[in-house]
């Protein structure tokens, strides 16, 4: 049944993944058109690795590990090979794929990733994502969904009002330092319920349960020097409130010298998002990267659609 199950995949979903994958690319990035061909090298490299004696083309060496099934040394085979891929890409390269992956969302081209029998094995024995998210508990904003990302390709976080504490700075730093991811995200989103309970006057979160309570009046003390009643648009007071809280929280993640030395040694990328729940979109900003020895603070254009934003050693926390 593995095995039936496993070609149907080949023999059809897979050409057809392809192809789609290929129109995908073809309209967002021209410079991806090597995608495939890498995609169809690594395909070699683990079916050669699963049945050496038997393998004469790609094609056939695919055919013939998926008629004999697959076994756990098989699927560690891949799950080597992929977490090399991994391994060698850039932080630039990662959040270039979440843009990417937003972008298939939002204009109704998904590929609604999921992983066979096989991928799925493979990942029992390791995990190797590029990118932690810290998101909102908000069961509106699926991050891997709005990414259009699948099993095993992101570390995601997620709380209400996607704040940092003890426990979400623990969950980051395991991402960093033992996963090896290459970029941090902190993502509010449009209507964030925790934002705007944060907003309300104290007497009013003073009759909420103790411990909601402390928790929106920690969000609002990081609200404070937004002056947002000056703002009269419902939806840009909205926006600004989040975008706000955003900053708050990768500030506090620029704090910990784990997190910068790998900034600095240019292994890290932290950024801030806003998804907007009524388009699908997701902006990126509040960048913080940069390379070791600029003297100064670096200020430039958005590239890629993101604000970057680099502490120098001489401001960034120790």
């Amino acid at each position: 049944m593995v095995s039936l199950g496993f070609m149907s995949r080949i023999g059809g979903g897979q050409a057809k993944t392809r192809t789609r994958s290929k129109r995908r690319h073809a309209k967002w990035d021209h410079d991806d058109d090597s995608a495939d061909d890498h995609a169809e090298s690594r395909v070699h490299r683990v079916t050669s690795k699963r049945m050496p004696d038997q393998i004469g083309s790609t094609a056939d060496g695919e055919i013939l590990a998926l008629q004999a099934g697959f076994s756990m040394e098989q699927a560690r085979a891949e799950a080597d090979v992929r977490q090399e891929e991994a391994m060698n890409r850039t932080p630039a390269d990662v959040l270039a794929e979440l843009q990417r992956g937003n972008a298939r969302f939002w204009t109704g081209q998904a590929s609604r990733p999921e992983r066979s029998a096989f991928e799925r094995r493979a990942l029992i024995s390791k995990q190797f994502p590029s990118v932690a998210v810290l998101g909102c508990s908000d069961s509106r904003v699926p991050v891997e969904i709005v990414f259009d990302q699948g099993l095993g390709d992101m570390f995601v976080i997620r709380v209400a009002g996607n704040c940092m504490d003890t426990t979400t700075t623990a969950s980051m730093l395991y991402a960093v330092h033992h996963l090896k991811v290459k970029v941090l995200v902190v993502m509010g989103h449009e209507g964030c319920g925790a934002v705007k309970a944060a907003q309300l006057p104290g007497s009013a979160i003073d009759k909420e349960p103790e411990i909601l309570g402390k928790f929106l009046k920690g969000l609002k003390q990081g609200l404070a020097g937004a002056e947002l009643q000056k703002i009269r648009d419902v939806k840009a007071q909205d926006r600004e409130a989040v975008t706000t809280n955003v900053k708050v929280q990768v500030e506090e993640l620029t704090r910990d010298k784990v997190f910068m030395e790998k900034v600095r040694s240019g292994e890290l990328l932290i950024v801030g998002g806003f998804y907007e729940i009524s388009s699908g979109i997701v902006d990126f900003f509040h960048e913080v990267s940069g390379a070791e020895g600029e003297a100064e603070p670096i200020q430039r254009a958005p590239s890629r659609g993101v604000l970057t934003r680099w502490r120098s050693a001489e401001t960034a926390p120790q």
